[in-house]
């Protein structure tokens, strides 16, 4: 009992004033050390995070059942200008070679780790992907409910290649076509877009120009192989292409080179061969995810090299053929591509990646139309299907009338057919459009590729057309891009699909 002073009887004074005084110390020592104590797992229960847009606090409570949240407060960040002449300067990257042995050593399955504080996850992408809960996430919900691998099985190559409009004539040309590539791969694993190397030894027509100065690394003709094996479903684990793909991903981490901003698969300088390459280690990682658990050898090489990539981006949001100078609308298509892979696969990235590369196409947009260009808003036809394709990916979702008008367009005008660069990327957009146009655009480009691939000798399965894309990569690049294009059905499941009946 607590007695109140005021209400002390007479004669008692003396004692209970003492028992009062003794009471009062013995409660504020009491009170002070359960303050301690509170704050003490205040500390250990919460904790702070953040970035250059704000603070998180992440907290949990001890009660069974209960539900807290704690909100993220942002600002707005600040828009890097690409007015300053350093800017235009490509960066020095410090590189140390990696060993072969040390680069390809298998480790076995882990479980992913939570992103450390200094590197962290996109708004427009984050962590929760199914739930779709987040204010941030609005935006991209219906996208995350779609553009999933998932259908690549056997069951899957038949229901949505029936569903899309797959032939059993385009899917004899795919096992065709991998069987022409299998047939090409190096002794190393590698591929390379030169056929006067071996096993070809020159007997195919058509090898990349052997006077044209422009870069065509193994790891861009690799990444690119390995892109159709995966198509199609075939995994170093799965198929009658394991071995195959099995040395194609141990040639590109071999040739992985370690640098002081992450793994880089350049070679001869171009950021092509790192994208491209990125993006088939990227899509491997996603399909060989056993629920929260991934090989970490895989997981290990995509989280370096999307760290690379993302150093690699220049500030006006574009990528170049240097890391760091500024680029254009298809040196970015892979290297978007090569990051919303690793992020579906759980790859935290900053915050500000999507967002700089989206006001980079905005910057390279004819006004008001949904028309781009290569580094200038001088719009193209390959290019505004690259940048069509890449903003769907960004968010874009069907309803805005300039958007939408864009993307009739793109079908109106039909496929190029000897530019495969062209209807790879139209293709993917009105695939993951819906657009009404699909079945004509489809049944155009899937009959003339059927019919032009060839047929006799040591090309039988392969393709080549004459562009200035198809003669640069030769007829590695040009049977892979048509192979690609001819999987679209079941690559990828379609972006603006109802999320529920396209699992991740």
């Amino acid at each position: 009992m607590v007695v109140d002073p005021d209400d002390t009887p007479v004669g008692t004074g003396g004692l209970l004033t003492g028992l009062g005084s003794v009471r009062t110390s013995s409660w504020l020592t009491s009170a002070a050390i359960h303050l301690c104590l509170l704050i003490v797992l205040a500390v250990l229960t919460y904790r702070l995070g953040g970035n250059e847009r704000g603070i998180s606090i992440d907290g949990s409570v001890s009660s069974p059942g209960a539900d807290v949240e704690f909100e993220t407060i942002q600002t707005e960040a600040q828009q890097a200008s690409s007015d300053a002449p350093s800017f235009d300067q490509p960066v020095n990257v410090p590189l140390v070679e990696t060993s072969t042995s040390d680069a390809a050593t298998s480790i076995a399955v882990t479980s992913i780790t939570a992103p450390d504080q200094a590197y962290q996850v996109n708004d427009l992408a984050t962590a929760d992907l199914k739930s779709g809960s987040s204010p941030a996430n609005t935006a991209m919900q219906t996208f995350l409910g779609g553009g999933g691998m998932s259908a690549r099985t056997p069951e899957g190559r038949k229901k949505y290649g029936d569903l899309y409009g797959a032939t059993a004539a385009s899917e004899t040309a795919v096992e065709n076509a991998l069987r022409w590539l299998a047939a090409h791969q190096r002794s190393n694993g590698s591929w390379s877009f030169d056929l006067s190397l071996d096993p070809c030894d020159g007997q195919c027509g058509n090898s990349r120009k052997v006077d044209d100065d422009t870069p065509t690394p193994a790891t861009a003709a690799t990444g690119l192989a390995l892109l159709a094996f995966m198509g199609a479903g075939y995994t170093s684990d799965v198929g009658p292409y394991q071995e195959t793909v099995t040395r194609g991903f141990y040639y590109l981490k071999s040739a992985a080179t370690e640098s002081e901003s992450g793994y880089d698969w350049q070679q001869s300088g171009s950021m092509y061969g790192h994208g491209i390459a990125m993006m088939a280690l990227s899509e491997a990682l996603g399909m060989t995810q056993l629920n929260d658990r991934y090989d970490s050898d895989l997981l290990h090489f995509v989280e370096r090299g999307a760290l690379f990539t993302t150093i690699a981006q220049h500030p006006n949001g574009s990528w170049g053929y240097t890391p760091a100078s500024p680029g254009d609308t298809t040196v970015t298509g892979w290297q978007l591509l090569s990051l919303v892979g690793a992020r579906k696969a759980g790859i935290p990235l900053p915050s500000t990646t999507f967002p700089k590369t989206k006001a980079f196409l905005m910057s390279v947009r004819e006004e008001p139309t949904y028309q781009f260009g290569y580094n200038t808003p001088e719009p193209r036809r390959t290019t505004t299907a690259i940048a069509l394709t890449l903003m769907m990916y960004l968010g874009q979702t069907p309803g805005n009338t300039l958007f939408d008008e864009a993307v009739d367009q793109l079908a109106s005008a039909g496929p190029k057919r000897t530019d495969v660069y062209h209807d790879y990327y139209a293709t993917m957009a009105l695939h993951h459009w819906r657009h009404p146009g699909w079945e004509k655009w489809n049944t155009a480009l899937r009959d003339h590729l059927v019919q032009t691939q060839a047929t006799q000798g040591h090309e039988a399965g392969s393709w080549h057309f004459k562009d200035p894309w198809g003669d640069i990569g030769g007829r590695v690049y040009t049977t892979a891009m048509c192979t690609l294009i001819l999987e679209v059905y079941y690559r990828f499941l379609p972006l603006y699909e109802k999320p529920s009946d396209f699992p991740l």
